[in-house]
């Protein structure tokens, strides 16, 4: 497994569009404490920029020694759970294809609201898959995908060997699923990506989150807090399914860390279950 550091680090809590740190700062960043890619979010890169950009982003990557994991070129992915726009890149996913190829990333993140976008989703993949791109679609709170049997249902009706899943073990805790084998097992051929963030769940929590069973408190925590996600649980399933793609840290800000000290607790808190 190789472990990357997703833009999130920089930006707050609920923010989807906006970081502390530009592109290159987040690469220097990430080369600096030894992770191998990036994962590109749209506070860094979206469908509406040009291709220039993304040129430039690439040989940021490859001063480094980097690589970007994947790209999620759209806010309204990023914010799938609640913007009713979540599934417009599926109309049409040209401009993130071609953004995906310029930076090297084999996988983009995409979004889908209901039904209606299962064909949606099929035919984005077949356009992916000409690119030798494929397409990842979290499991997410308030979408399709909240649970194993939904992420397992849907993967199986858009039926594309290039469409699969960005697996997060916080989002199964805060539908009151498990995120240990029994989970992953069933699951774990579609596998596509990892993310890896931490929170508990808590009546008192500052964070609240709309679920299809009603709404839910949290508190947030840094990936490796032993109060929240287990780690050890989670990386046994992940190894008992052969998983061997990226680790990305989906860690948001924290008040009180600076960008590189919540970086480094991060990579510390991971890199004994991905180097291993």
């Amino acid at each position: 497994m190789q472990l990357s550091l997703s833009g999130r680090i920089a930006e707050a809590e609920h923010s989807k569009e906006h970081a502390a740190l530009d592109f290159a700062s987040v690469a220097q960043l990430a080369a600096s404490i030894g992770f191998e890619a990036v994962c590109v979010r749209p506070s860094q890169l979206t469908i509406d920029d040009p291709v220039e950009h993304a040129r430039e982003m690439r040989a940021t990557l490859n001063q480094h020694g980097l690589v970007a994991s994947m790209i999620t070129p759209d806010a309204r992915v990023a914010r799938q759970g609640s913007d009713p726009d979540a599934n417009a890149l599926l109309h049409q996913i040209g401009p993130a294809l071609r953004l995906a190829s310029v930076l090297g990333a084999g996988l983009v993140r995409v979004a889908i609201k209901g039904e209606e976008d299962i064909p949606r989703a099929q035919r984005a993949a077949d356009e992916a898959r000409e690119h030798g791109i494929r397409l990842v679609h979290q499991n997410h709170t308030a979408t399709p995908f909240e649970t194993v049997a939904g992420c397992r249902e849907m993967v199986g009706r858009i039926d594309r060997s290039n469409f699969g899943l960005s697996i997060e073990p916080a989002n199964f805790v805060l539908c009151g699923e498990d995120y240990g084998l029994s989970a992953l097992k069933p699951l774990g051929p579609h596998i596509f990506n990892v993310y890896v963030q931490n929170l508990r769940i808590t009546p008192d929590g500052t964070s609240e989150i709309d679920t299809r069973q009603g709404i839910v408190r949290y508190e947030r925590l840094v990936v490796g807090d032993p109060a929240g996600i287990d780690l050890p649980q989670f990386f046994d399933g992940l190894a008992a399914v052969g998983y061997n793609g990226f680790v990305t840290t989906h860690q948001p800000a924290i008040e009180g860390l600076t960008e590189r000290e919540l970086a480094q607790r991060v990579y510390d808190g991971l890199a004994p279950f991905v180097r291993s």
